[in-house]
């Protein structure tokens, strides 16, 4: 029998959601043959409370101060498909994301699915980065983007965390070449029906353009062989026309984001980052801190990011 792969779980900020989700998803999904998880979490009580809901797993709890995390890899690899290894630590949270890239860029581990973390652990780790994103491109030195996959929607954001009034400028054709290669990469995660679709960009602009009356950005864009548009947002966002294509490139985060969330919220759906050599997805929502330790979360974002998570190993490994 094959190796099983390594995925390790960031569960993100200790006053958010995600180690809800993280330890309801975990109890849906059940234990895998062909999967060992390291979840790293924090030593708050509320922790406590969070693992204890942990379902159809034995949970081998290590403490930061017995093992740190990079020398974890030898209590993963002897765990039984039925046991989980928990990981607990005081520190910032951002960092156990950090470590985790740098197992995957050794290839100790397989793959990374992040719970979501604000921007100011980020910040208090690195004052470069934003967010998960940023810190993986800059470990992996190599541009990342994000795709969103959902069972309604499908998105790739050609620019992420960039100001509006510098989106336009940030357009440059290495970062859109970049973008539609992400696009083809994700079609060839969906089913054979959806893959078959074509791929659509979206314009910058209202109209896209309107044929140079609302901005010329749109009379620039060259476009692939195969990929339509740039479509105005607002026509190609509509429940008439999404069904029409596989996967669609938003020229920015909001003009992607906004209705993938309205069409997916908590509910389904998960991040994929394009680009990067190892697998790394993550829910699509923020840390709700509103809902922290109300149990009233939603898992299936996590649940999705799980799967996918798994479904792409195994399609890398083969």
């Amino acid at each position: 029998m094959a190796a099983p792969s390594f995925i390790a779980i960031t569960s993100g900020d200790s006053d958010g959601i995600g180690l809800e989700v993280t330890c309801k998803a975990l109890s849906s999904i059940g234990p895998q043959r062909s999967v060992r998880w390291l979840l790293t979490c924090s030593t708050l009580k509320s922790a406590d409370k969070e693992l204890r809901k942990i379902t159809g797993f034995k949970q081998v709890q290590i403490s930061s101060r017995e093992i740190p995390l990079e020398a974890t890899m030898g209590v993963l690899s002897d765990l039984e498909p039925d046991e989980i290894l928990v990981w607990r630590d005081s520190g910032n949270e951002a960092a156990w994301v950090k470590t985790c890239a740098q197992l995957a860029l050794e290839k100790k581990i397989d793959a990374i699915v992040t719970g979501p973390v604000s921007k100011a652990r980020f910040k208090k780790l690195d004052s470069r980065f934003m967010g998960h994103t940023g810190l993986f491109a800059a470990l992996a030195k190599t541009p990342v983007h994000q795709g969103y996959v959902g069972s309604k929607l499908c998105v790739v954001l050609a620019t992420d965390h960039v100001p509006l009034s510098r989106v336009e400028r940030s357009l440059t054709k290495p970062v859109l070449q970049r973008a539609f290669a992400g696009a083809e990469t994700l079609r060839y995660l969906l089913s054979p029906k959806l893959r078959r679709r074509p791929i659509a960009a979206l314009g910058l602009n209202p109209h896209a353009g309107e044929s140079g009356l609302i901005g010329s950005f749109e009379s620039r864009l060259s476009l692939p062989k195969g990929i339509l548009g740039p479509l105005p947002a607002d026509t190609a966002m509509t429940s008439k026309t999404l069904s029409r294509f596989s996967v669609i490139v938003a020229m920015y985060h909001d003009q992607g984001l906004i209705p993938f969330k309205l069409l997916h919220g908590q509910d389904s759906g998960f991040q994929i980052s394009l680009g990067l050599p190892f697998v790394r997805t993550s829910v699509d929502h923020g840390t709700a801190k509103d809902l922290f330790g109300r149990g009233r979360a939603n898992p299936g974002s996590m649940v999705d990011a799980l799967r996918g998570a798994m479904k792409l190993t195994k399609a890398r490994r083969q």
